[in-house]
C-alpha cells in the first residue's frame, strides 16, 4: 500500500494522470489502474475525476497529507541507512572484559577520532553476556563460547596467554612454588559469584578451588588483590605484564601449564550487526596489529 500512495503523491502534485505519467515515465494507465486499487483498498473516493475536473475529495486530501508524511519518514530512514553503511555514526554500545577494560577504551578513543559521529554505551563486565536482553552491539569476551548458539556470532580476534602471579611478598613466604598443587586454596584468588568460586583450567586438568582468599566478580579486582598480596590470580599475561615488569608482581608456579584463553568479538546474527560495529571489529583488529603485545597472539 506504501508504494500505491507514493504514486498517488505523484499523481496529486502532478495535477493530472498525464503530467504524473510524463514526470515518472509510468503509464498512464498503469498510474490509473494503481490508484483505483489504491481507492479500493481503503474503501474511499480519493479524486473528482472529469474532463474538466480533476481534484481531490475531503478525503482524499487528508490521505494525501499523511501519504506525505509516511514518505517523508520513508526517505528518513533510507538515508540513515545509507549514512550508517558508508560512514560510522551513531551509538553503539558495548561490551568489555575488566582485564582488558584499558586497552578497550584507548581503542576506542582512537576509533572515535576517526569517526567523530559515533557515540560509545559502555559496560565492563566479565562472563558471557546475553546480547541480545542487554541490547549489545558488540562484546568482547574471554569465556567459553558455546559452538551451538543462534544467537550471537563469535570471531575470534587473539589468543591470551595466561600466567599466574603474586606479590613477591607473598611468594617470599609461600617458598616459590613450582607447582600449583604446593600452594593451599587460601591462597588462591578466583572469579565466582557470591559464595560460588570457579575452578581454575589447567593444561593438566581442573583445580578445584572451595575456600580461596578471595572471590570476585571480575578479574581486574583479582588484579589488584594480587598486588595487595591476598593471594595469587590466573590472569591473561598481558593484563598484568606492567606489574611484571616493574616486580610488583612475581610469576608463580611456573612449571604449571596453562592454556591460552581466546579474546572473541561477539555480535548478533550477521543480519542484526551494524555497518558501526563491523568497522569497530576490523579497528581492534588493526589495533592488536599494530605493535607487539606480551602475551597477544593475533587470529586472523
Amino acid at each position: 500500500m506504501l508504494g500505491d500512495l507514493y504514486w498517488y503523491v505523484q499523481v496529486v502534485e502532478a495535477g493530472s494522470f498525464s503530467g504524473a505519467a510524463d514526470r515518472t515515465g509510468v503509464a498512464k494507465s498503469s498510474l490509473s489502474r494503481r490508484i483505483a486499487q489504491l481507492e479500493q483498498a481503503l474503501n474511499v473516493q480519493l479524486l473528482n475525476r472529469s474532463t474538466r475536473l480533476f481534484a481531490m475529495t475531503t478525503v482524499g486530501e487528508q490521505i494525501y497529507r499523511h501519504a506525505l508524511d509516511m514518505i517523508d519518514s520513508m526517505e528518513a530512514a533510507l538515508l540513515c541507512a545509507l549514512e550508517t553503511t558508508n560512514t560510522a555514526s551513531g551509538l553503539i554500545r558495548l561490551a568489555a572484559p575488566s582485564s582488558l577494560s584499558e586497552w578497550t577504551l584507548r581503542t576506542m578513543a582512537s576509533f572515535q577520532r576517526n569517526h567523530p559521529k559515533v557515540q560509545f554505551a559502555v559496560i565492563v563486565e566479565d562472563g558471557l553476556l546475553d546480547l541480545a536482553a542487554q541490547r549489545l552491539d558488540l562484546a568482547l569476551s574471554l569465556d567459553e563460547i558455546p559452538s551451538d548458539s543462534s544467537t550471537l556470532v563469535a570471531r575470534p580476534l587473539a589468543r591470551l596467554s595466561m600466567a599466574i602471579v603474586g606479590s613477591p611478598a607473598l611468594l617470599n613466604q609461600l617458598g616459590h612454588p613450582q607447582r600449583l598443587e604446593e600452594v593451599n586454596d587460601r591462597h588462591l584468588l578466583t572469579l565466582g559469584i557470591n559464595t560460588q568460586p570457579q575452578s581454575w583450567r589447567l593444561q593438566e586438568g581442573i583445580r578445584e578451588i572451595r575456600q580461596p582468599a578471595l572471590i570476585a566478580d571480575n578479574q581486574q579486582t583479582l588484579l589488584e588483590a594480587a598486588r595487595a598480596g591476598i593471594g595469587l590470580a590466573c590472569l591473561p599475561l598481558y593484563a598484568c605484564s606492567e606489574d611484571l615488569a616493574a616486580q610488583r608482581l612475581l610469576c608463580a608456579c611456573p612449571r604449571e601449564q596453562l592454556p591460552f584463553s581466546t579474546l572473541h568479538a561477539l555480535t548478533p546474527p550477521h543480519k542484526g550487526i551494524t555497518s558501526t560495529a563491523r568497522q569497530l571489529i576490523e579497528h581492534l583488529r588493526q589495533a592488536l596489529a599494530s605493535k607487539k603485545r606480551q602475551g597477544i597472539s593475533l587470529l586472523f
